[in-house]
């Protein structure tokens, strides 16, 4: 999977991008939904399906605080529609407080983002199933409400991140993919020590012990490389966290094509993660792990 912030490359010719990370043989084109961008998730995505035709499309990830749930759902029902049933849903509870900053909207604490975004998640699905949605939650009042468009999936899979133990957990119960990330600070960003080998353990661990009550076992496990280096040495000096942790850690692939797949091969094996994304800048480096593991 592929994801881009915008880059020139993606910015200047964006059907040509769409049909190239097609043929290289990526699973799913991902849009990342961030004010500062230089590419917008939605309208992106609805071009990408027009030019397209096996690849999957989706979001990584639609911040829930900057859309009500009902146009969220209404969108992805009809990027679903332009598709042919190709979109895969990302939603977050948000994590970046300049941003929030810098369109006035209020960071709220973790636990509030989260109780808003678990109460869409769920209205969302709902509607993606087909129902007529009449809801009094602590922050979308819905009465008689329906997605009045006909999407192909019943309903849209859904990617939703999973940073902390709360959030994972939702997850283990409510995702089609969970999207494990780093957690974030309270007052917004990233923690560093979340790019330790041993802190992702942890986040596998409760995955594991989370309670499920679904059939199918839960949801497949993804993961973000913020990173991807022929050597490492090229890991910045002031990266997330030091090189060491970084290149021992599960949010970054380094190494020739070999050497990454097996990395690859070795955190599925181990932390049953075969759900992958990368960002554009990476898919040079990314593109031959991508053939080589094809059909595995």
């Amino acid at each position: 999977m592929v994801t881009t912030n915008g880059t020139d490359r993606s910015r200047r010719r964006w059907t040509e991008y769409a049909r190239e990370v097609e043929s290289l043989g990526f699973a799913v084109l991902l849009l990342a939904d961030h004010y500062g961008n230089g590419t917008v998730c939605t309208p992106r995505l609805a071009a990408a399906a027009s030019v397209t035709s096996t690849i999957r499309l989706g979001s990584y990830v639609y911040d829930n605080d900057f859309r009500h749930p009902v146009l969220l759902a209404r969108e992805a029902a009809e990027i679903d529609v332009l598709s042919n049933g190709r979109m895969e849903l990302g939603i977050g509870a948000g994590w970046s407080k300049d941003e929030y900053d810098s369109v006035g909207i209020k960071f709220d604490t973790g636990p509030t983002r989260v109780d808003r975004y678990e109460e869409a998640v769920g209205i969302i699905r709902a509607l993606h199933s087909g129902t007529t949605v009449t809801h009094h939650g602590t922050h979308y009042q819905l009465a008689s409400c329906a997605l009045s468009v006909e999407p192909v999936q019943r309903p849209i899979p859904l990617l939703l991140g999973g940073g902390g133990p709360r959030m994972t957990r939702f997850a283990a119960n409510t995702a089609d993919t969970i999207a494990f990330v780093p957690r974030s600070l309270p007052g917004g960003g990233i923690d560093p020590s979340e790019f330790s080998e041993s802190a992702f353990d942890a986040k596998i661990a409760i995955l594991n012990g989370a309670t499920v009550t679904r059939s199918d076992g839960g949801p497949e496990r993804g993961i973000l490389a913020f990173e991807a280096h022929r050597t490492i040495d090229q890991i910045p000096d002031d990266d997330w966290a030091p090189r060491d942790v970084i290149a021992g850690g599960p949010y970054a692939l380094v190494g020739d094509t070999a050497g990454i797949v097996d990395t690859l091969l070795e955190r599925r094996e181990r932390w049953g993660l075969s759900y992958w994304t990368c960002w554009e800048e990476n898919i040079d480096i990314l593109a031959g792990a991508v053939a080589a593991l094809a059909g595995t």
